[in-house]
Protein backbone atom coordinates (compact mmCIF):
# COMPACT_ATOMS: atom_id res chain seq x y z
CA UNK A 1 0.00 0.00 0.00
CA UNK A 2 1.68 3.13 -1.07
CA UNK A 3 1.91 6.15 1.46
CA UNK A 4 -0.35 8.51 0.77
CA UNK A 5 1.99 11.69 1.62
CA UNK A 6 2.26 14.78 -0.12
CA UNK A 7 4.64 12.91 -2.63
CA UNK A 8 2.23 10.42 -3.92
CA UNK A 9 -0.40 10.90 -6.45
CA UNK A 10 -4.31 10.27 -5.08
CA UNK A 11 -6.02 10.28 -8.46
CA UNK A 12 -4.09 8.11 -11.55
CA UNK A 13 -5.89 7.68 -15.01
CA UNK A 14 -5.11 4.71 -17.10
CA UNK A 15 -5.98 6.11 -21.08
CA UNK A 16 -5.15 4.60 -24.56
CA UNK A 17 -7.20 2.82 -27.62
CA UNK A 18 -9.77 0.41 -27.36
CA UNK A 19 -8.12 -3.06 -26.40
CA UNK A 20 -4.85 -1.75 -25.21
CA UNK A 21 -5.63 -3.37 -21.70
CA UNK A 22 -6.84 -0.01 -19.51
CA UNK A 23 -9.01 -1.84 -17.35
CA UNK A 24 -6.83 -4.74 -16.57
CA UNK A 25 -4.45 -2.30 -15.55
CA UNK A 26 -6.93 -0.18 -13.28
CA UNK A 27 -8.25 -3.56 -11.44
CA UNK A 28 -4.89 -4.90 -10.82
CA UNK A 29 -3.51 -1.37 -9.25
CA UNK A 30 -7.42 -1.28 -7.64
CA UNK A 31 -6.45 -4.84 -5.93
CA UNK A 32 -2.64 -4.34 -5.24
CA UNK A 33 -3.06 -0.95 -3.67
CA UNK A 34 -6.96 -0.39 -2.47
CA UNK A 35 -7.91 1.57 -4.63
CA UNK A 36 -11.34 2.85 -5.31
CA UNK A 37 -11.98 2.77 -9.15
CA UNK A 38 -13.94 4.94 -11.62
CA UNK A 39 -14.57 2.63 -14.50
CA UNK A 40 -16.21 3.62 -17.80
CA UNK A 41 -19.25 1.62 -18.24
CA UNK A 42 -19.74 0.81 -22.29
CA UNK A 43 -22.76 -1.82 -22.15
CA UNK A 44 -25.34 1.16 -20.81
CA UNK A 45 -25.17 2.66 -23.96
CA UNK A 46 -27.92 1.49 -25.96
CA UNK A 47 -26.56 2.83 -29.33
CA UNK A 48 -23.33 1.31 -29.25
CA UNK A 49 -23.93 -2.22 -31.06
CA UNK A 50 -25.64 0.36 -33.61
CA UNK A 51 -22.56 2.72 -34.07
CA UNK A 52 -20.24 -0.33 -34.79
CA UNK A 53 -22.70 -1.36 -37.33
CA UNK A 54 -23.18 2.22 -38.75
CA UNK A 55 -21.31 5.06 -37.39
CA UNK A 56 -22.42 7.55 -39.83
CA UNK A 57 -26.16 7.35 -38.13
CA UNK A 58 -25.63 6.11 -34.70
CA UNK A 59 -22.60 8.86 -33.88
CA UNK A 60 -24.20 11.43 -32.79
CA UNK A 61 -26.65 9.87 -30.34
CA UNK A 62 -23.74 7.06 -29.33
CA UNK A 63 -21.05 10.47 -28.29
CA UNK A 64 -23.68 12.19 -26.45
CA UNK A 65 -24.88 9.46 -24.19
CA UNK A 66 -21.14 8.92 -23.88
CA UNK A 67 -20.85 12.68 -22.69
CA UNK A 68 -23.92 12.76 -20.62
CA UNK A 69 -22.53 9.40 -18.66
CA UNK A 70 -19.08 10.02 -17.88
CA UNK A 71 -20.22 13.83 -16.56
CA UNK A 72 -22.62 12.18 -14.26
CA UNK A 73 -19.41 9.63 -13.01
CA UNK A 74 -17.15 12.17 -12.78
CA UNK A 75 -19.56 15.00 -10.84
CA UNK A 76 -20.34 12.06 -8.14
CA UNK A 77 -16.41 11.06 -7.85
CA UNK A 78 -15.47 15.04 -7.71
CA UNK A 79 -17.77 15.02 -4.57
CA UNK A 80 -15.76 11.74 -3.00
CA UNK A 81 -13.04 13.06 -0.39
CA UNK A 82 -10.09 12.52 -2.99
CA UNK A 83 -7.32 13.32 -0.69
CA UNK A 84 -8.14 10.32 1.93
CA UNK A 85 -7.32 7.54 -0.56
CA UNK A 86 -6.06 6.44 -4.05
CA UNK A 87 -8.35 6.80 -6.86
CA UNK A 88 -7.82 5.49 -10.16
CA UNK A 89 -9.48 5.35 -13.63
CA UNK A 90 -9.22 3.88 -17.34
CA UNK A 91 -10.86 7.11 -19.01
CA UNK A 92 -10.10 11.08 -19.52
CA UNK A 93 -13.11 13.11 -19.43
CA UNK A 94 -11.61 15.06 -23.10
CA UNK A 95 -11.70 11.08 -24.34
CA UNK A 96 -15.07 12.00 -25.03
CA UNK A 97 -14.21 15.11 -27.47
CA UNK A 98 -11.44 12.89 -29.02
CA UNK A 99 -14.24 10.13 -29.97
CA UNK A 100 -16.24 12.98 -31.25
CA UNK A 101 -13.96 14.78 -33.58
CA UNK A 102 -12.80 11.20 -35.16
CA UNK A 103 -16.93 9.89 -35.61
CA UNK A 104 -19.01 12.96 -35.79
CA UNK A 105 -20.04 15.63 -39.28
CA UNK A 106 -19.02 18.90 -38.66
CA UNK A 107 -22.09 20.33 -37.90
CA UNK A 108 -22.73 17.81 -35.30
CA UNK A 109 -19.42 18.21 -33.66
CA UNK A 110 -20.30 22.09 -33.16
CA UNK A 111 -23.79 21.00 -31.67
CA UNK A 112 -21.44 18.63 -29.37
CA UNK A 113 -18.94 21.01 -27.93
CA UNK A 114 -21.28 23.26 -26.86
CA UNK A 115 -22.64 20.79 -24.28
CA UNK A 116 -18.94 19.64 -23.86
CA UNK A 117 -17.28 22.84 -23.07
CA UNK A 118 -19.61 23.55 -20.19
CA UNK A 119 -19.15 20.33 -18.63
CA UNK A 120 -15.81 20.05 -18.93
CA UNK A 121 -15.16 22.81 -16.73
CA UNK A 122 -16.61 20.89 -13.66
CA UNK A 123 -14.54 17.80 -13.96
CA UNK A 124 -11.67 16.78 -11.26
CA UNK A 125 -8.19 16.44 -12.82
CA UNK A 126 -6.04 13.38 -12.22
CA UNK A 127 -2.39 14.00 -10.62
CA UNK A 128 -0.50 11.72 -13.01
CA UNK A 129 -1.89 10.08 -16.53
CA UNK A 130 -0.17 7.06 -18.31
CA UNK A 131 -0.88 6.59 -21.65
CA UNK A 132 -1.16 2.54 -22.79
CA UNK A 133 -0.17 1.77 -26.23
CA UNK A 134 0.55 -0.40 -28.52
CA UNK A 135 0.72 -1.68 -32.31
CA UNK A 136 -2.49 -1.99 -34.40
CA UNK A 137 -2.50 -5.98 -35.12
CA UNK A 138 -2.06 -6.27 -31.21
CA UNK A 139 -5.13 -4.43 -30.44
CA UNK A 140 -6.77 -5.77 -32.76
CA UNK A 141 -6.32 -9.40 -31.28
CA UNK A 142 -6.88 -8.50 -27.94
CA UNK A 143 -10.55 -7.24 -29.22
CA UNK A 144 -11.21 -9.92 -30.68
CA UNK A 145 -10.02 -12.15 -27.56
CA UNK A 146 -12.16 -10.77 -24.88
CA UNK A 147 -15.00 -11.19 -27.13
CA UNK A 148 -17.53 -8.27 -26.75
CA UNK A 149 -20.24 -8.99 -29.41
CA UNK A 150 -20.73 -5.34 -30.39
CA UNK A 151 -17.14 -5.17 -31.40
CA UNK A 152 -15.95 -8.52 -33.56
CA UNK A 153 -16.78 -6.42 -36.68
CA UNK A 154 -15.05 -3.20 -35.59
CA UNK A 155 -13.13 -1.19 -38.91
CA UNK A 156 -9.63 -1.43 -38.39
CA UNK A 157 -9.11 1.42 -40.16
CA UNK A 158 -11.19 3.49 -37.83
CA UNK A 159 -9.20 1.26 -34.79
CA UNK A 160 -5.97 2.52 -36.72
CA UNK A 161 -7.45 6.05 -37.00
CA UNK A 162 -8.14 6.17 -32.77
CA UNK A 163 -4.82 4.67 -31.94
CA UNK A 164 -3.01 7.95 -34.42
CA UNK A 165 -5.16 10.45 -32.46
CA UNK A 166 -4.52 9.03 -29.38
CA UNK A 167 -0.78 9.37 -30.39
CA UNK A 168 -1.01 12.85 -31.57
CA UNK A 169 -2.70 14.12 -28.38
CA UNK A 170 -0.51 12.92 -25.79
CA UNK A 171 2.81 14.22 -27.97
CA UNK A 172 1.48 17.21 -26.69
CA UNK A 173 -0.28 16.81 -23.37
CA UNK A 174 0.91 19.13 -21.10
CA UNK A 175 -1.99 19.04 -18.56
CA UNK A 176 -0.13 16.34 -15.84
CA UNK A 177 2.88 14.63 -15.57
CA UNK A 178 2.54 11.93 -18.12
CA UNK A 179 3.62 8.04 -17.90
CA UNK A 180 4.16 6.35 -21.73
CA UNK A 181 4.01 2.77 -21.36
CA UNK A 182 4.25 0.41 -24.51
CA UNK A 183 1.93 -2.63 -23.74
CA UNK A 184 3.31 -4.82 -26.86
CA UNK A 185 5.48 -6.56 -24.54
CA UNK A 186 4.03 -5.64 -21.01
CA UNK A 187 1.52 -8.35 -19.54
CA UNK A 188 0.59 -6.58 -16.46
CA UNK A 189 -1.91 -9.34 -15.74
CA UNK A 190 1.19 -11.83 -15.72
CA UNK A 191 3.77 -9.76 -14.23
CA UNK A 192 3.21 -8.36 -10.89
CA UNK A 193 6.67 -6.68 -11.33
CA UNK A 194 5.70 -5.02 -13.97
CA UNK A 195 2.98 -3.23 -11.79
CA UNK A 196 5.51 -2.20 -9.04
CA UNK A 197 7.92 -0.80 -11.67
CA UNK A 198 5.29 1.40 -13.16
CA UNK A 199 3.84 2.36 -9.72
CA UNK A 200 7.49 3.72 -9.38
CA UNK A 201 7.21 5.62 -12.41
CA UNK A 202 3.96 7.03 -11.84
CA UNK A 203 5.31 7.98 -8.16
CA UNK A 204 8.19 10.13 -9.86
CA UNK A 205 6.57 11.23 -12.32
CA UNK A 206 4.64 13.11 -9.84
CA UNK A 207 7.36 14.21 -7.62
CA UNK A 208 9.29 15.42 -10.35
CA UNK A 209 6.24 17.79 -11.32
CA UNK A 210 6.26 18.65 -7.40
CA UNK A 211 9.62 19.99 -7.45
CA UNK A 212 10.43 23.40 -6.89
CA UNK A 213 12.31 25.11 -10.22
CA UNK A 214 16.07 24.64 -9.91
CA UNK A 215 17.52 28.67 -9.04
CA UNK A 216 19.58 29.95 -12.27
CA UNK A 217 23.48 30.44 -11.83
CA UNK A 218 24.75 33.74 -13.26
Amino acid sequence: MPDLTHEFPRYIVIEGPIGVGKTTLVNLLAERYRANTVLEIFEENPFLAKFYGDRDAYAFQTEMFFLLSRYKQQEQFSQRDLFSTLSVSDYLFVKCRLFASLTLSDHELSLYDRMYNILTEQVPTPDVVVHLHAPLEILHERINKRGRSYEQDMDLEYLDRLRGLYHNFFAHYEDTPLVEVDTADVHFAEEPDAVEELMDRIQRAYQASKAPPKAIEF
